[in-house]
């Protein structure tokens, strides 16, 4: 029947958008996070063409010569140019958003109007907002598809089908890197621990109240190459997007951490003022600590170094079933980083969910048309069908209460 259903949703897709979902386009295409996607894409996928688009030209040229398949074609583009970005996207069926989250919803807004499908690794209030102008287009734009938001998202819709009734999701992540792989990850980092951050939200009792940094403190067990660790409420979509999943739920939270080095630093950046970032008078010169450390971090060889490339998720379902009160808890697991690429072992669990997503899309393996959050979108067993495919397995325990 699914089968069915499933045949039905991409024969009707077809006839919205009235062509086949055969060309991808991927911005940010040889980015740390991108160039996962864009591999999987190569390997996994059958599109007739896969645009590779970058401002870093020369990392794109060397990517073609890497993967030697006649499908992939490069393009140099500066997505801060919104006539360029639109001119680039009007020429494909579908776009691959590995950008930096700043940019998420001028693309997200671009496709829509210009009835292109898409998939994002962050999400925002305003992406979802264009899902009656995507409905009517026909088409199909998934944000947060990554590893959190995106995996976690799925893991949680799992959880909540094998309960009868669900009151409370947690969920919980580590993301084992250094503090500073690129300029868009260091903003992250530091624009999650913002002092007066509104999305840094929980949502409880069909409300979501905003949280200071660094409260919420919970302590759980990851995988094997993380172990148990520290987290903190931290802002992620998940929270806003999970009540749509299950409008009766109590409450949804989202916690988080990186390494020690990493955590450590914002608690002193935190501390001392620097997310005011007033000039200060530096032997006559006016500098900004905040817009300095930026710099320096990005520039610092220290920055570059950790000691686990790992990526762990933990998400944990609370409510009833068969009349007692019990919990699921999904775990995430992935091969030995040293044995999966180093440093790669961290972006391959958020670049991996984001082509997938976009096969998904293409395939007519989504529940309809419209801007859906991964809940809402796909189906969480597929979906770890093909994570599994590659090497990232996600299990699950019942338990009672």
């Amino acid at each position: 029947m699914e089968d069915i259903i499933r045949g039905f949703i991409h024969t009707f897709f077809g006839e919205l958008s009235m062509k086949k979902i055969d060309k991808v386009i991927v911005l940010g295409g040889v980015g740390a996070v991108g160039i996962e996607a864009s591999r999987d894409l190569v390997e996994y996928s059958d599109f007739s063409e896969i645009m590779i688009a970058d401002f870093n030209i020369k990392k794109a040229k060397a990517f073609k010569r890497e993967v030697k398949d006649r499908r992939v074609e490069i393009m140099k583009i500066d997505v801060n140019n919104e006539d360029e970005l639109k001119n680039a996207l009007k020429n494909y069926d579908i776009v691959t958003n590995a950008l930096p989250f700043k940019y998420d919803d001028v693309v997200t807004k671009w496709a829509v109007r210009l009835g292109v499908h898409g998939v994002d690794v962050a999400a925002s209030e305003y992406q979802l907002s264009l899902s009656p102008k995507a409905k009517e287009k026909g088409i199909t734009f998934v944000p947060g598809i990554g590893a959190t938001p995106g995996t976690t998202n799925l893991m949680a819709k799992k959880g909540v089908q094998l309960l009868d009734k669900v009151e409370e999701i947690e969920i919980f992540w580590a993301a084992f890197r250094c503090t500073a792989p690129s300029p868009g990850l260091l903003y992250t980092t530091i624009w999650e621990f913002e002092p007066e951050l509104e999305d840094r939200v929980i949502y409880e009792n069909g409300e979501f109240k905003q949280m200071p940094p660094f409260v919420g403190n919970k302590e759980v067990e990851f995988h094997e190459w993380i172990g148990k660790r520290l987290t903190v409420i931290v802002p992620h979509s998940e929270t806003r997007t999970l009540p749509m999943l299950v409008p009766d739920i109590k409450r949804v939270v989202v916690r988080g951490t990186w390494p020690d080095e990493t955590m450590d630093l914002l608690k002193t950046l935190l501390y001392y003022g620097f997310y005011e970032n007033k000039p200060v008078d530096f032997d006559g010169v006016s500098i900004k600590p905040m817009s300095f450390m930026y710099k320096f971090l990005l520039q610092s060889p220290y920055a570059k170094k950790t000691k686990v490339w790992a990526y762990g998720l933990v998400v944990d379902v609370y409510g009833e079933k068969n009349g007692k009160k019990a919990m699921v808890r999904l775990k995430n697991w992935h091969p030995k980083p040293e044995e999966w690429g180093g440093e790669r072992a961290y972006f391959k669990p958020i670049g991996i969910p984001l082509s997938i997503g976009t096969q998904f899309i293409a395939k007519g393996r989504v529940s309809g048309p419209g801007v859906l959050p991964p809940e809402l979108a796909y189906d969480p067993d597929e979906f770890f069908e093909e994570l599994e495919r590659r090497e990232i397995k996600i299990t699950w325990e019942l338990k009672y209460l």
